[in-house]
């Protein structure tokens, strides 16, 4: 193990908590700095978009476990790293000094509007939650942008309330990421649950009254949908702009080897990382099982010690509850071809499903589970 002292984790994420509590578990006796620019202590999103937003579950019960023995720093932010002197350097002009330094920042949620200072809805953190969850108190028609995992939650949790639910996308929602079939039976469910959905290609942005998003535009400015509320769920940016200047590779999001390896002093893990692929290209994959799998890798390297297994030979995990289906896949998405049914009933919406790798005859490259127990 190396002779570590200070390791400071800039990002109070689910990867960053991770990570602090796996350097404690691998035996790091130095001090610990959890670094975090929200005022809440550290806590984990997949409930932001279902119990939470429907209030099925208490604001405080997202909170992380506490972690012992790690000092932790909340609401406030890093603005840049000095690789030359070790120093996180800190809004407000302070610094602080590391000897081990681990990048979960995480990432924000991407906006349609250029500059954002309208005050579009998203559903990123507790208090876009919380916020949102009072506007739809009082509102009847939802209009929701993006169709992916987030985007089909929240529509979700609206139709839940009894609102009038609209998801509106560019491709058929959850297409590229689950495939033609699972796809399809969750837009079923949701035809069931009264939510509509439009596929307009071409891009949409948000229109505002009095600061209020109460309207989806096309490209050109056409009025597409009118509602109480919309709400932009189209994916997220990774924080990496404190990081611009320092030297650290940038591709997407930060660069890490297959040890969650940036320098020899710096490792990174959770929705900022980016790993190189295959093909060559380096992909970023926000979910929450890899940023506990990172997390434990990266302390692994960060201390000397041989991690568990390379990140990019890791199986991706996803799971996603949308209108009565609960949905566990673990493998790369989406899933192609035609699926061998293990239990179950397609049908019935019931069932475990599993994918022939390409050009393998006798392994499975994906699985997936719907309303099965696991």
């Amino acid at each position: 193990m190396t002779a570590r002292r200070h390791i400071v984790v800039v990002g109070a994420s689910q990867a960053g908590c991770a990570c602090a509590a796996a350097l404690r578990g691998f035996g790091f006796d130095g001090e610990i700095t959890l670094l975090g620019d929200e005022p809440h202590r550290p806590y984990t999103r997949p409930p932001l978009s279902k119990g939470v937003l429907v209030g099925a579950e208490p604001d405080h019960s997202v909170f992380l476990p506490r972690l012992d023995d790690v000092s932790m720093l909340s609401g406030v932010a890093a603005v840049g790293l000095d690789r030359s002197r070790n120093v996180v350097e800190l809004a407000g002009g302070e610094s602080l000094h590391y000897d081990g330094l681990v990048v979960a920042t995480g990432a924000r949620a991407r906006r349609l509007t250029r500059t954002g200072r309208h005050g579009e809805l998203t559903v990123r953190t507790l208090d876009d939650a919380i916020g949102l969850r009072r506007r739809l108190d009082g509102a009847q028609q939802v209009v929701v942008a993006g169709g992916g995992f987030l985007g089909m939650e929240v529509a979700s949790s609206a139709a839940s309330l009894g609102k009038s639910v609209t998801v509106v996308d560019g491709v058929s929602p959850l297409a590229d990421r689950l495939g033609s079939l699972l796809s399809g039976m969750v837009l079923d469910a949701a035809a069931e649950h009264g939510a509509r959905v439009r596929v307009v290609p071409g891009g949409v942005t948000v229109g505002f009254s009095d600061g209020a998003p109460d309207r989806l535009l096309s490209a050109d400015g056409s009025l597409l949908e009118e509602a109480d509320i919309v709400v932009t769920a189209v994916g997220d940016v990774p924080n990496t702009e404190w990081l611009h200047g320092s030297g650290v590779h940038l591709d997407g999001g930060l660069v890490v080897d297959d040890e969650c390896r940036v320098a020899p002093d710096i490792v990174g893990a959770g929705d900022v990382v980016s790993v190189r692929r295959a093909d060559g290209r380096h992909v970023r994959s926000p979910h929450w099982s890899n940023e506990l799998s990172q997390a434990r890798t990266a302390a692994a390297t960060l201390l000397g010690l041989q991690p568990d297994g390379a990140v990019a030979a890791t199986p991706p995990f996803f799971w996603t509850e949308a209108f009565g289906l609960k949905i566990r896949l673990a493998g790369h998405l989406p899933p192609v071809g035609e699926p061998m049914v293990i239990d179950g009933s397609i049908a019935g919406r019931r069932v475990l499903l599993a994918w022939r790798a390409a050009g393998q005859e006798h392994a499975f490259g994906t699985a997936a589970a719907v309303n099965y127990p696991m």
